[in-house]
């Protein structure tokens, strides 16, 4: 009888090592930011002072892109190189020793490094340079070590090992990753990813993602605002292992979260005794709407020692739990129904919501009321100006049976225009499609094509086409076409006149991005006002959300007609998060408001105008009585605010009475008249400082509740209840 151990074959490590990284850049990245992480975590463990910071080295190099990840914690002696790298699946990370880090398999660094190109580890110790490569060559996986040499300070100064440490190094060839991925994609995909969450929320680990001519870019995470709705211990029983006390904290979040993706806002994180991550996921609710803003933790105390022992609790690819083993099954069973009682508590939620909808008396209130206010800020602010002929002179024949009004026209950047298009029917007739096109992607129109029909009459027919632009200092020319017809008119696009007056402006003036999602913003700078060498300061009034500049010098020679314009990035730590950003020199100032959201608020209905019906919100501990949505022209009203609770009830059952009427009518007539006030004198050209300016908006609003108000109270409030009111007084 002959007896051995089953060897691994070479070609199964190889597939294993392509099948756990896929060729994915962000997979690599992090399985080596884990391993810095978990040699500062050693370190700690024996009370040595440590800096935890973790680089991240990028380099785009034509299609390739060069990664590194560097540390400055243990560093590794020829013998830990050796242990680490010529096995693959050995226990290498300190994990059987009871040390506090995640490596569980033996080979995240080694899938990281041979999956890639030119992958290799360089690593000092005690004054000693170590270098490895890793490699697959004819389907076979390969370690090269090099002899000890002495770390001299060139080797440091390329390693960026200051003490002992270690750096990792690959290159991405999109022949195996498919795509390179971005900078900002680094960045957000990273700080967002939830296998590094407990690391990018540490205080004790400062994660930089570095590229060459750039500010380098902190990396953390933050979780969503919200309010915890449940905190629960329970014990699992598992077999000879005994007792495992899990503790469950769900947190209601105060807007819908991403609940998919390595990089999801929601969802229920697992650690283990450690703070090590194991999975997040709502299980089956995962899908749940009633779900959707359901965010927390699971901590599951005595896991570790199931790693120890081998059993196969988490899955081969180390994504998650596995779910078919028994402890998993037991353990998610119990999460399951705890969020089946949350979810019960989101449905009666929702259907004291909608028990409390606008019926149809209400809505044509809010209807005749909303018209009235649109109309308001229509005349107000103007909203769009045509730049053809004044529509009341006489109709001329178009040149040709079809032309634009104007042939050419300046324009200004973030103003909204209607340019006219005359059509004889004589030179297109009807059921002509005539298609409308831009030589300039950043001038936005609308419609994109027109049908002539005959219900548009015999002769000249004028059609107009609105056009808007977010991008000063360019031209474009709006083309129509129909058969053989084809007209042109040509458009430069010009500065608001605010920086003219301002000398400085933002555009746009209001984003709303993702977490950790960089956004492009831009700063005009008037060179007459703000003349050349100048220094503009950069701020942001909350610490999550980050500019990656703090400074601007202007140089005159950025300037077109005195315009200069500088980019920039913005990027928020946090869902849920708002800012204003100020640029400021001397006496010249201007702000943008930046929101940060993971899902984009949803405005099912659409809306014409400024304003749209009224939305009552739930919230239990609203911070504000109302609130005003940009996206989707809606003036929000917490229901729970204790002044509005009052007098319109806790699920808002008292709102048809007369006095809720009048405080709601009071309400959408205080926001709204806010609303347009500070449209207005933000794009009024006046110079203002921050006091001012808020003084202002409100002096302009109460004009326009001494104007309006009356009227506005008239539509939203049932005069029936008025006339009946003043009977019983009499």
């Amino acid at each position: 009888m002959e007896k051995g151990v089953i060897e691994r074959d070479v070609r199964d490590t190889v597939r294993s090592i392509r099948g756990s990284m896929h060729g994915n850049v962000i997979r690599a990245l992090v399985e080596l930011i884990t391993n810095s992480d978990d040699s500062y975590i050693r370190l700690e463990d024996e009370n040595v002072s440590i800096d935890g910071v973790i680089e991240i080295l990028y380099a785009k190099d034509k299609f390739q892109g060069r990664f590194a990840v560097c540390d400055n914690a243990e560093g590794m002696t020829i013998d830990d190189v050796r242990d680490s790298f010529k096995y693959y699946g050995k226990a290498t990370s300190g994990l059987k020793k009871g040390k506090n880090v995640r490596g569980y398999f033996g080979h995240g660094a080694k899938d990281a490094l041979a999956s890639m190109i030119n992958g290799r580890i360089c690593t000092i110790k005690d004054g000693n340079f170590i270098e490895c490569r890793l490699y697959i060559e004819n389907e076979i996986p390969y370690y090269e070590i090099d002899d000890l040499i002495p770390a001299n300070a060139k080797l440091r100064k390329k390693t960026r090992i200051i003490g002992n440490g270690t750096s990792a190094y690959f290159v991405a060839d999109p022949n195996i990753t498919g795509t390179v991925p971005r900078l900002d994609t680094i960045q957000s995909e990273l700080a967002n990813n939830y296998l590094l969450r407990k690391i990018m929320t540490n205080p004790k680990r400062k994660v930089l993602l570095k590229t060459k001519g750039e500010k380098p870019r902190t990396l953390r995470y933050k979780p969503p605002k919200g309010m915890e709705v449940l905190s629960d211990d329970f014990i699992i029983n598992f077999g000879d292992f005994g007792e495992f006390p899990i503790h469950f904290s769900l947190w209601r979040a105060d807007t819908e979260l991403l609940q998919t993706g390595e990089d999801r806002t929601g969802g229920l994180l697992l650690v283990d005794d450690e703070d090590i991550v194991l999975d997040l996921s709502l299980f089956k609710y995962d899908n749940e709407p009633l779900a959707a803003k359901f965010f927390g933790e699971v901590k599951i105390r005595g896991f570790r020692q199931l790693l120890i022992n081998e059993e196969p609790v988490l899955r081969e690819d180390r994504v998650g739990l596995n779910k078919r083993h028994k402890f998993c099954k037991s353990l998610i069973e119990k999460i399951e129904e705890r969020l089946e009682n949350q979810v019960k508590i989101e449905k009666l939620r929702q259907k004291s919501e909608d028990g409390s909808k606008i019926d149809r008396e209400e809505s044509s209130r809010f209807k005749e009321a909303f018209n009235i206010l649109n109309e308001i800020a229509k005349e107000e602010l103007q909203d769009v100006e045509n730049l053809g002929e004044d529509p009341s002179n006489t109709i001329q024949e178009p040149k040709n049976g079809f032309c634009f009004y104007p042939a050419s026209a300046e324009i200004t950047v973030g103003k909204r225009y209607s340019l006219e298009l005359r059509i004889s029917t004589k030179k297109v007739g009807h059921g002509s499609l005539i298609k409308i096109t831009s030589t300039q992607s950043k001038i936005r129109f609308s419609p994109k094509e027109i049908r002539l029909s005959t219900e548009n009459g015999i002769g000249i027919v004028q059609k107009y086409i609105t056009i808007v632009c977010n991008e000063p200092n360019i031209d474009g020319i709006i083309k129509a076409t129909t058969g053989d017809n084809v007209t042109e008119s040509r458009l430069f696009i010009k500065p608001e006149e605010q920086v003219y007056f301002e000398g400085l402006l933002f555009q746009p003036k209001s984003i709303t991005i993702r977490p950790n999602r960089p956004r492009k913003i831009s700063l005009h700078v008037y060179t007459k006002l703000i003349q050349g060498g100048s220094l503009i300061e950069l701020k942001s009034d909350n610490d999550s959300i980050i500019l990656s500049k703090d400074q601007i010098i202007v140089n005159e020679s950025d300037a077109i007609k005195h315009v200069a314009k500088y980019d920039f990035e913005v990027w928020g730590e946090g869902e849920g998060q708002d800012a204003i950003i100020c640029a400021e020199c001397g006496t010249y100032f201007d702000l943008a408001e930046i929101r940060v959201r993971s899902i984009t608020e949803k405005n099912k209905k659409g809306h014409k105008g400024m304003f749209s019906d009224p939305e009552f919100n739930y919230d239990q501990d609203p911070n504000q009585r109302t609130s005003y949505s940009l996206e989707t022209g809606k003036v929000v009203i917490y229901v729970n605010f204790p002044s509005i609770k009052l007098y319109l009830g806790q699920e808002c059952q008292f709102r048809k009475t007369l006095p809720s009427q009048v405080l709601v009518a009071d309400l959408i007539a205080e926001r709204s008249f806010y609303e347009i006030a500070k449209k207005k004198v933000e794009t009024s050209g006046a110079l203002l400082r921050p006091a001012s300016k808020h003084d202002r908006i409100q002096r302009d609003a109460n004009e326009l509740s001494k104007n309006y108000g009356d009227k506005l109270h008239q539509a939203l409030v049932d005069q029936n209840l008025i006339k009946e009111a003043k009977e019983t007084i009499s």
